[in-house]
């Protein structure tokens, strides 16, 4: 069956051409055909609106493109890891009198900073940006998990916005082709090579797994906001996968 599904272009994408080396030597996890075609067979039934909106959520972030585009990239850039690894405390705020937690916790924490002044959204801050500068935007209920490895990586996304597109996002994003994958100058494509904190893979028996979460994830994000308007908006949307989560597998269990 995978022999004649890689012959099509979507699977000759980077991710799923990659997983398709994973499920060939799988030794834990097998397909159940039957049960892919179950849930097909109900969720054909179902009714999808195409969403729209801020991956801000509820929080007031304008109608500027390029400052949709540098919150999008700056969030999506940090957003990973809530919960204390050792106590399994979620991180959380008090924001307008309820309280925020995960990553419902980090974007309020970006917009106060915003609101009071704080050039988050610039290279040139992100590049020197510290631990203590970290601690004093996200300070809440405990110290936000793995902060220093968050001070290394929006130093070195600061420096490479810097150096080539003068300390903001969006001029990366409009410097690149407006689709995932264009011959080498799609966004995603140039996301995992200029930006290392978005090319996330692993080796499986010797091949490597594109996983890709994030980077999709912060495209899928800026469509959202943006396509409605006109204001820029993904080709090659369909080629995207699904994004590696753990509630992924937590749905696949529960079927």
């Amino acid at each position: 069956m995978l022999a004649g599904a890689t012959g099509s272009n979507y699977w000759n994408r980077p991710v799923l051409r990659s997983v398709i080396a994973v499920i060939e030597q799988s030794r834990h996890v097998r397909t159940s055909p039957e049960a892919v075609h179950a849930a097909a067979a109900w969720m054909a039934y179902e009714t999808f609106v195409f969403p729209s909106g801020s991956v801000g959520g509820d929080f007031e972030i304008g109608s500027n493109p390029d400052h949709i585009m540098d919150l999008t990239f700056l969030e999506s850039t940090l957003n990973f890891a809530f919960t204390d690894f050792a106590s399994s405390v979620k991180y959380e705020i008090e924001y307008e009198g309820r309280t925020c937690s995960d990553t419902e916790g980090m974007f309020a924490r970006i917009h106060e900073a915003i609101a009071t002044g704080v050039p988050i959204l610039d290279g040139e801050y992100l590049a020197s940006v510290t631990r203590t500068d970290l601690e004093r935007i996200f300070n809440g209920n405990i110290e936000m998990p793995m902060l220093d490895e968050r001070v290394e990586i929006l130093n070195e996304v600061g420096a490479t916005l810097v150096d080539r597109y003068d300390g903001r996002f969006h001029r990366f994003v409009r410097d690149c082709a407006p689709a995932m994958y264009a011959g080498g100058d799609g966004i995603l494509e140039r996301m995992v090579v200029e930006f290392p904190r978005f090319n996330d893979v692993s080796a499986y028996h010797g091949s490597e797994v594109k996983i890709y979460k994030l980077a999709q994830l912060s495209l899928w994000s800026l469509h959202m906001a943006l396509h409605a308007s006109g204001a820029w908006r993904l080709t090659d949307l369909a080629d995207m996968t699904a994004f590696a989560d753990y509630i992924v597998p937590v749905g696949l269990h529960l079927m």
